[in-house]
């Protein structure tokens, strides 16, 4: 695994294995998030950072979280 900076962005370079724990691990926070209530949005934006990090990932179905009804 490497890490590496340029032009204000962050490269990290993983194989697929790694990559695979990573979505797992951001599932499980995205989990807690939900049931947060301290931070309503914690679930939002874990779900917007998943979408964004799996944006070229062809094998990726973005999540859709629709508006909590009051």
């Amino acid at each position: 695994m490497s890490y590496r900076e340029e032009n204000g962005q962050v490269i990290l370079t993983m194989s697929r294995e790694d990559y695979k724990q990573l979505i797992v691990a951001f599932g499980y926070v995205a989990d807690l998030a939900a049931t947060d209530f301290s931070d309503p949005d914690g679930f939002p934006r874990f779900i917007a950072l998943m979408n964004r990090l799996n944006e070229a990932n062809p094998n990726y179905t973005s999540y859709q979280v629709e508006a909590k009804k009051s």
